[in-house]
């Protein structure tokens, strides 16, 4: 005779396999939910440095005062573009560095404008010589003759007649050459004329000073 229970026996097995592969799957899917998370979690971001991010000038305060202009640099004691010998009268030689310059003719003429900016009129006529007292040529090319009127220096027209002849050319040691220029001064006032003579890149401007009636 058969034992009853050996009749079930299998069917009890056939129910309890998927009752345990279920509880194992529940259990992994429980784990699941408390390891995914952290894992999901974006790295920490580094903490704030203690030390506080100065703004631009501009955010601090926007009354910060701001410069008005470019810095220049500051004048020269002179006031005076080139540095210039003291002046010497009209009818003086002034010794200048590889040069003695001087005023060989002063004379009062009626200008004539021959060129665009000119203007016609009385004008003062000055023929400078300059002496090559250097051991080097001078180039005469660069030579620059100003006029002006007045204690303020107020600039004089140029013209280029009648017989205006500027330097030009190389000068040797111990030659002497003459160029000459003209004013346009009104008589009234050439009581105090300055008249300057560049001769020379880097070395000091010769002046004359003085009446020229």
């Amino acid at each position: 005779m058969k034992d009853v229970h050996e009749d079930y026996a299998p069917g009890r097995r056939r129910v309890w396999l998927p009752l345990t592969i279920l509880v194992v799957v529940v259990g992994l899917a429980v784990a699941a939910a408390f390891l995914v998370p952290p894992m999901l979690t974006p790295a920490e971001q580094p903490e704030p440095t203690s030390t506080p991010t100065v703004p631009p000038r501009d955010i601090v305060s926007t009354d910060a005062p701001r410069p008005t202009e470019t810095p220049r640099p500051a004048p020269s004691e002179s006031g005076l573009p080139f540095a210039e010998l003291a002046p010497v009268e009209p009818d003086a030689t002034i010794v200048a560095e590889g040069a003695d310059i001087l005023l060989a003719r002063v004379e009062a003429v009626q200008g004539e404008a021959a060129l665009a900016g000119e203007t016609s009129g009385p004008a003062v006529r000055a023929t400078v010589r300059i002496v090559n007292t250097g051991s080097e040529p001078l180039d005469l090319d660069y030579v620059a003759v100003n006029a002006y009127s007045g204690a303020d220096r107020a600039p004089a027209g140029t013209l280029t007649r009648p017989g205006g002849v500027p330097f030009e050319g190389m000068l040797s040691p111990g030659d002497a050459a003459e160029g000459v220029y003209l004013f346009t001064i009104p008589e009234e006032d050439r009581e105090d004329v300055t008249l300057t003579v560049d001769y020379l890149f880097g070395a000091e401007v010769g002046v004359f000073r003085g009446d020229l009636r």
